[in-house]
């Protein structure tokens, strides 16, 4: 019997590569204002490239840019990655159905929660600003515990702590790795967000798939 429905953050409950738009013309604004029309383009298009939906190391990858756009004047690749773990969270973009899934999911009586991957400050202040913590019994960060997807001893970590077992949860996420075979080995079900990078990649015939979150209420 399932009791609880456990949701990834980035890419499943918000929209994170519209979030990522936003927080370009940020740092554009803030770092390189001189910068326009053509050239920012092709700037942010290197960004959108080079940063893979945030499965980077943030100081190499902000050296990187650094390095291709030859930015003589730029801050050290230190600096940036602090300015995007301090700020991305003042970006978010949640889908328009989560806080209307999480409501039904609540009025039925699961227990509701998100395991999150990401650095504590980072993900802590999305969810801060995302509007959805009203709606959430349950929230696991991965740097404030030290474990990080797809170790199943995250999701067993979350369960245990809850009181659930595993095969009392579903988790929704949209990498096929950290997501879902972390959760389907820590033994929860899993729901497959099919959205943002990792988009069409590695899908399984045993796991659902979904492109809208409220149709998690399909499968449970």
């Amino acid at each position: 019997m399932i009791k609880a429905v456990l949701f990834d953050f980035d890419e499943t409950l918000q929209d994170r590569t519209l979030a990522f738009e936003d927080y370009m013309d940020t740092f554009f604004e803030e770092f390189r204002p001189e910068v326009s029309g053509d050239e920012l383009e092709k700037c942010k298009e290197d960004m959108r490239v080079t940063g893979k939906g945030d499965y980077v190391n943030r100081v190499e990858w902000y050296q990187g840019l650094i390095d291709m756009w030859g930015w003589r004047d730029a801050p050290p690749a230190e600096v940036l990655a602090e300015h995007y773990d301090v700020t991305f969270g003042d970006h978010n973009v949640i889908f328009e159905n989560s806080i209307p899934l999480l409501k039904e999911l609540k009025k039925r009586g699961y227990t509701t929660g998100v395991i999150t991957n990401g650095p504590s400050y980072l993900q802590n202040h999305k969810l801060d600003t995302s509007g959805l913590k009203p709606y959430l019994d349950i929230i696991v960060v991965s740097g404030d515990v030290g474990i990080h997807k797809p170790d199943p001893a995250l999701f067993a970590y979350t369960a245990e702590k809850y009181g659930l077992a595993p095969d009392e949860c579903v988790y929704v996420g949209d990498h096929p790795v950290n997501d879902i075979e972390g959760a389907l080995g820590a033994g929860m079900h899993a729901i497959r967000m099919n959205w943002g990078w990792f988009e069409n990649q590695d899908l399984r015939p045993d796991v659902p798939v979904i492109t809208d979150i409220i149709d998690v209420l399909k499968y449970i």
